[in-house]
């Protein structure tokens, strides 16, 4: 059993893993890419669903917005997708884009069926969770992006290949399950970066990070309070506010440095705001009235915040709890927790991942979603295609330069 292989020897710098998961790699050690400007790139947008109805408020996601980068010449082609509730233009994304542009390939990005924007606009149920329905929903969404992209721009591909990151890496593992039945894409390579095993399990390991107890702390508004004090002291001492550099590397070795708790909190925080997005737009298109009225009119001029403000209170356990689970269960009459959430793991689609030599794997030992038990799971399914390091937290490493090196190996098919 292979639990690491390196194109390079692997000296990541930050062992905390809240740490690496929030801050990532020092700029000095990122695999370089080409700046944003220099990238032949655009975004275009698509109607998957053109019998979707929206209020005017949400008007603006009628249409599936992603961003393609592109080559004059025929070069493969590689669909990326998003992370949990990120959005196709997220900074991870644009930056894995201009890595995979650089190397060759024309990118397509689509945003995680987890976000707003994809919910609206091309998830059929409009309650994603359920990786096979959601897998659906992606690969109808990648046929009509590429066919767009292809009549707009002109550009000419040579094959396809297929990479997620986080949530997107389980969501890339299920599109290329279905396709290989369905036979369209038939992709050359598959990336699975930072995949959760078990998603239900997953998620709840993230929702608790939401309530971890600070000390001094009572609730997520004296939290936010708290963090903001801790850094208005820093920059005050410092003399600017330049948080790009200093926040994480000079904050940590100042008196306001950041404690583990306050970091799992931070990335937690996070979380939870993409789990109130993805509640109010599941509720809102499927006309719940959870957070807001069913027959309310949302016009373009209505605020929407005291109703995003609602869905704070209903985590990703509460979403799967109240609205996935009834849903699922009126499709498999006597189905359980248990077996919905086996159907949504990668243990459901094990024998095809072993079997396929085109499929890796990227994680690390202090995976903040992963327990020892999906470690191993990854390891044992994908043997020498499981680039499993030591360090770097929930993908942190992820644009360390050997790591980003032994991916772009494997996507060239450079791995033998």
């Amino acid at each position: 059993m292979t639990l690491s292989a390196h194109a390079a020897p692997y000296d990541y710098p930050v062992a905390n893993p809240f740490m690496a998961t929030v801050t990532g790699t020092p700029e000095r050690l990122r695999a370089p890419v080409p700046d944003e400007v220099d990238v032949q790139q655009t975004d275009l947008q698509v109607r998957v669903l053109p019998e979707r109805h929206l209020p005017p408020a949400l008007s603006q996601y009628r249409d599936l917005h992603y961003r393609v980068a592109w080559h004059d010449g025929p070069a493969p082609l590689i669909f990326l997708i998003a992370g949990t509730g990120s959005g196709y233009d997220s900074t991870r994304m644009d930056y894995l884009k201009r890595l995979f542009w650089q190397a060759g390939m024309h990118v397509i990005v689509l945003s995680s069926p987890s976000n707003h924007d994809f919910i609206a606009a091309a998830s059929r149920s409009g309650r994603p969770g359920i990786a096979e329905d959601d897998a659906r929903d992606l690969h109808t969404a990648m046929s009509m992006a590429l066919q767009k992209a292809q009549s707009e721009l002109g550009f000419k591909v040579t094959g396809y290949r297929l990479a997620g990151f986080s949530l997107g890496a389980l969501h890339a593992a299920f599109v290329a399950e279905l396709d290989s039945h369905l036979g369209q894409f038939h992709f050359e390579r598959v990336l699975l970066l930072n995949p959760p095993v078990d998603l239900y399990a997953s998620v709840g390991r993230m929702d608790e990070l939401s309530y971890t107890r600070v000390a001094g702390v009572s609730d997520n508004d004296s939290f936010y309070e708290h963090i903001f004090q801790k850094l208005s002291r820093h920059f005050a001492n410092r003399g600017n506010a330049d948080i790009q550099t200093s926040l994480f590397e000079e904050i940590q070795n100042s008196p306001e440095v950041l404690n583990d708790a306050e970091l799992a909190m931070l990335i937690g925080a996070v979380f939870r705001f993409s789990a109130a997005d993805m509640n109010f737009m599941s509720d809102l298109i499927n006309g719940g009235g959870r957070y807001a009225p069913a027959d309310e009119d949302l016009k373009v001029s209505t605020s929407l915040t005291p109703y995003l403000r609602r869905a704070l209170f209903c985590d990703f356990s509460c979403y799967v709890d109240t609205e996935l689970l009834p849903s699922w269960q009126r499709r498999n009459a006597g189905g359980t927790l248990e077996q919905m959430a086996e159907q949504t793991s990668l243990h459901h689609i094990q024998s095809f991942l072993r079997d396929n030599p085109n499929i890796a794997a990227v994680s690390n030992a202090s995976e903040l979603i992963l327990t020892r038990d999906d470690y191993y799971f990854l390891a044992d399914t994908f043997g020498d295609r499981a680039y499993l390091y030591p360090t770097g937290g929930h993908g942190g490493n992820l644009d360390y330069e050997p790591v980003a090196e032994r991916y772009l190996q494997f996507l060239a098919g450079d791995d033998q």
